[in-house]
């Protein structure tokens, strides 16, 4: 029973410290995090030779196909999320995506084409929360993704996955701040 114990407490050790970017900047994302999801997750993280590794991981993970499904959470306006995001819209694909007040006005101001492009589309909801954001989330046909930001909004480290487990808790986490969030149509001012 000991050894059980002591190789379980190994590797949540051994877990915490592969994901130590990732959870010294989304801590209060892990906090209901069930066992083991974090283990089945891969991580990216930024370093000095490789500063963009998880934007160039989540590129990746969106792709350039149109998919069927998109929902997302983002604390920060970029033309290359904008722009990912764009590349796999097609005419059947649902999108959803969460922002706090902050990030809606940065996006009016700094990309009101953009803003505008998507307001056009049928099928993309722009939902907003009084919140502050403090990690982006992904889910895209079948695959979960959270991404941590330092206090600069710099994306330091990205976790994802697909089991079934890892995907479920990323539903869970979207719904949790979903839920803080009204369509832009039903926004008072």
């Amino acid at each position: 029973m000991v050894h059980d114990q002591y190789e379980e407490f190994v590797g949540t050790v051994e877990c915490a410290d592969r994901m130590s970017e990732f959870l010294a900047n989304a801590t209060e994302v892990c906090e209901g995090v069930p066992p083991g999801v974090l283990s089945q997750m891969n991580i990216t993280t930024a370093a000095d030779n490789d500063p963009h590794a998880p934007l160039n991981r989540y590129l990746t993970i969106v792709g350039s196909e149109p998919v069927d499904r998109f929902r997302g959470v983002t604390p920060i306006v970029s033309r290359v999320f904008n722009e990912s995001a764009a590349s796999v819209i097609g005419p059947d694909t649902r999108m959803e995506l969460v922002v706090d007040r902050e990030v809606l006005e940065r996006s009016i101001d700094a990309y009101s084409e953009s803003f505008e492009r998507a307001q056009d589309l049928e099928q993309f909801e722009l939902r907003i929360t009084d919140e502050t954001l403090g990690f982006g989330l992904l889910l895209v046909d079948g695959h979960g993704v959270v991404s941590a930001y330092d206090d600069h909004n710099n994306l330091t480290a990205l976790i994802d996955g697909d089991a079934p487990e890892v995907v479920s808790w990323v539903e869970d986490l979207y719904e949790s701040v979903r839920s803080t969030s009204v369509p832009l149509d039903r926004l008072e001012s």
